[in-house]
């Protein structure tokens, strides 16, 4: 009789547990069947980001992970773009990472200007693959991602040209998000484009109206941006050419020079154009061949280097100069004159520190003309440590020219204290230089070393010299 009521108390127990139950589902099946989600503390969202501000900065080309995580870990969630589109990818430029259950991370390996706008992380369908399990589209969780780009100037070049008399556009491709604003500068001075006549300010550029050769110049475009977060500067700096024909430069070129058979004379032809103009030398109306002579062609100009073995290299030398837009011609006609005589006196006449004064004389030439007369010297000069570095050779050495015609004052400056030089001269005419003299050995003074612990010695010594 006991264990028959010990049994009976059992079966009413189990079915006051089984009929709490029961009343529960009923409650969450509602009628319908399905199985509703178990309700979620008010003060708990059922998604969060990390970082969670609405509106997160970065720069174009920066790295950025942000995390979606759920409370319900067991229900998968998704990452909508700008555009509304799944991104699904594990791998590429912006993908998903899924860390572990209830964490999902967008992950941006190199942010682009096309990132910019609103992410959406929101629940994925159902969860556990139970399609008798909906759970409602409402939980989202955005943020938005602002992009910024840093100054640049694209495809900017920094050599730009134009052509004399025409109006020209400086192009400047600035790039920035948020645009930056543009200033120019020429030459380092500011340029005020407002109601200006010559300049106007483009979104590409800087226009300037009807260039002269004066509009060369250094063209700075400065850009900078101010906002609430942040602020920055760059500029480029932009050469500009006025294309232009060529024109003389140096209009005291000689139309005569003279040399002599065995000596050496250069003749010049400098000229000034955009593009910078090529150089061609003709001599007696035919190209110049052989081995007796070099030219030396710069940007703006060209030297023809004459070695005059005999009497047929005296003429007509024709320098002909051109670009896209002109051409010039000059001929300088080569003589034959007196080789000079050397230098008879070539002494030492003061010594200084730093410098040697130069005694050099040479005797009045006989039987040539007034023009092919002496009128200076050319001084060639090494220190003995030079001299033993190059092995003797004077074409390492300096050189110094002096005019009779400036006075008798030959001053060789620039010298280091107590060194030894190893110098010679040559006289000068229109027709050259004379041989070579022979090698003098000049030692410069020795000057004080500049001490400044001794300096109360050095003021004793002062004293009692003027005492």
């Amino acid at each position: 009789m006991d264990t028959l009521f010990g049994l009976c108390s059992l079966l009413l127990l189990l079915f006051s547990q089984n009929a709490a139950i029961l009343g529960q589902l009923d409650s969450r099946i509602g009628g319908s069947g399905i199985l509703s989600p178990p309700p979620t503390s008010p003060a708990t969202p059922p998604l969060s980001l990390q970082p969670s501000t609405p509106s997160i900065t970065h720069f174009v080309n920066e790295s950025f992970i942000i995390v979606c995580q759920t409370v319900q870990k067991d229900i998968d969630t998704k990452w909508r773009d700008p555009r509304g589109q799944t991104r699904e990818n594990t791998k590429g430029r912006v993908h998903i990472e899924k860390k572990t259950a209830g964490l999902l991370a967008l992950v941006f390996e190199h942010i682009s200007l096309e990132d910019r706008g609103n992410w959406t992380c929101e629940v994925n369908g159902n969860r556990n693959g139970n399609r008798n399990v909906n759970v409602e589209r409402e939980f989202l969780a955005s943020f938005e991602l602002l992009v910024n780009q840093k100054i640049s100037f694209g495809k900017t070049e920094e050599v730009q040209s134009v052509r004399e008399g025409r109006d020209a556009l400086v192009n400047c491709f600035v790039e920035g998000m948020p645009e930056p604003e543009v200033s120019w500068h020429y030459n380092g001075e500011y340029i005020n484009t407002v109601n200006s006549t010559k300049h106007n300010r483009l979104s590409n550029g800087l226009y300037i109206r009807n260039v002269s050769q004066a509009d060369a110049g250094e063209y700075t475009c400065r850009a900078i941006r101010i906002t609430p977060t942040f602020s920055d500067t760059d500029q480029i700096t932009i050469l500009l050419r006025i294309q232009h024909k060529p024109y003389w430069t140096f209009n005291e070129t000689l139309p005569v020079q003279y040399a002599y058979v065995g000596g050496a004379v250069n003749l010049s032809c400098d000229a000034m154009g955009e593009p910078p103009p090529s150089f061609t030398w003709l001599h007696d109306g035919k190209g110049i061949v052989g081995f007796n002579h070099r030219i030396f062609v710069a940007d703006y100009g060209a030297t023809l280097q004459l070695q005059v073995k005999n009497a047929s290299q005296f003429g007509d030398y024709k320098c002909k100069v051109a670009n896209p837009l002109g051409m010039l011609e000059r001929v300088i006609r080569l003589l034959p004159g007196a080789k000079p005589w050397g230098p008879t006196r070539f002494q030492l006449k003061k010594l200084y520190t730093d410098a040697f004064e130069l005694d050099l004389r040479s005797p009045r030439m006989t039987n040539v003309s007034a023009e092919m007369q002496i009128y200076g010297y050319r001084v060639a000069y090494l220190s003995d440590t030079e001299f033993k570095f190059s092995a003797g050779n004077w074409s390492y050495a300096k050189q110094r020219d002096f005019s009779v015609h400036r006075g008798y004052h030959f001053i060789v400056p620039h010298l280091e204290p107590n060194t030894t030089y190893l110098m010679r001269a040559a006289s000068r005419n229109l027709a050259g230089l004379s041989d070579w003299s022979g090698v003098k050995v000049f030692t410069t003074a020795a000057g004080c070393s500049w001490n400044p612990p001794l300096y109360p010695i050095y003021a004793l010594i002062l004293a009692l010299a003027w005492s």
